[in-house]
């Protein structure tokens, strides 16, 4: 799957948490900025946050850092704001400051766990994910962050782990979940429990031609060549980024079962659409055998 479509639904999961969880909790300490002035912006910057105006929420809560630097409220809440935009080396900056203010504040490790994972610094993010289960946070995304970072860290087993907690505790709710989990179990050859992760991730997100090309290539390399063709089928029929490639591989299968008419539409069109780019043996093949 391109990682532009996976950052799209980690930010989806981000953004669907906002109201209660690490992305959005609001330091509970009752605590409001000394300075008037201060007080003021601080108020209007979570009111322009809750509306979406993420710019100007960045610009007055750093007029409240500016007034008063020890308020690190104000930059837990930036640094909310600058995860909302996937600015998140400012996030990490900001809650870094959090933390050296406030350093047994869980949900600051949390969040600024995520933002190191989004920009794929994965042994500070598992640093920062152990430090708020340490602390006893009660938001278990620090679950679902923490198996990201060691799926980027090539710790397999551990990843299942936490995707498996976190499903646990979200059946069914977030089909990225099951994505990265489904990632997991092929790096440790176990495509039933892939392909059963990506049946829900599916159900969950119908029109995904990327992941149905993916369960498709599993099905084949298990044999099950129906499968496979009825969801490389699926996929083309979406359309998606890269189909000439969606086309070899049905075309592939259908050579497996021995349809080599099929094969030869497939390759067919895997060809017009490659162009230049197409395998030289294709080009060979269909050489041998024109239309």
């Amino acid at each position: 799957m391109k990682r532009q479509f996976i950052r799209y639904l980690i930010v989806s999961v981000l953004c669907a948490l906002v109201a209660g969880s690490v992305m959005a909790q609001q330091p509970n300490d009752g605590s409001t900025p000394k300075d008037s002035t201060a007080q003021q912006d601080y108020e209007q910057a979570q009111s322009v946050e809750a509306s979406g105006n993420y710019d100007e929420a960045v610009k007055l809560f750093g007029q409240v850092i500016d007034r008063e630097p020890d308020f690190w409220q104000a930059y837990y809440k930036r640094g909310e704001a600058y995860s909302i935009q996937e600015k998140y080396e400012l996030a990490v900056e900001d809650y870094s400051h959090v933390i050296d203010l406030q350093p047994d504040f869980a949900l600051a490790y949390v969040a600024r766990g995520v933002a190191y994972e989004q920009i794929d610094d994965h042994s500070h993010a598992l640093d920062d994910s152990n430090k708020a289960i340490e602390l006893g946070t009660s938001d278990d995304y620090v679950y679902f962050n923490r198996g990201q970072a060691h799926l980027g860290l090539l710790d397999f087993e551990k990843a299942i782990a936490d995707f498996t907690y976190w499903i646990d505790l979200n059946p069914k709710t977030y089909a990225v979940a099951y994505y990265y989990r489904s990632r997991a179990y092929y790096a440790v050859s176990n495509l039933p429990g892939m392909v059963d992760d990506l049946d829900i991730f599916i159900e969950l997100q119908p029109e995904s031609p990327s992941v149905l090309a993916d369960r498709a290539y599993i099905h084949r390399l298990l044999g099950n060549y129906d499968n496979a063709i009825s969801d490389y089928s699926k996929a083309i029929d979406l359309k998606p980024e890269g189909v000439e490639r969606v086309y070899y591989e049905r075309g592939e299968t259908y050579g497996l079962q021995g349809d080599y008419n099929k094969m030869l539409a497939d390759l067919r069109a895997y060809a017009k659409l490659a162009g230049d780019q197409t395998d030289p043996v294709v080009l060979d093949l269909l050489k041998n055998h024109p239309e």
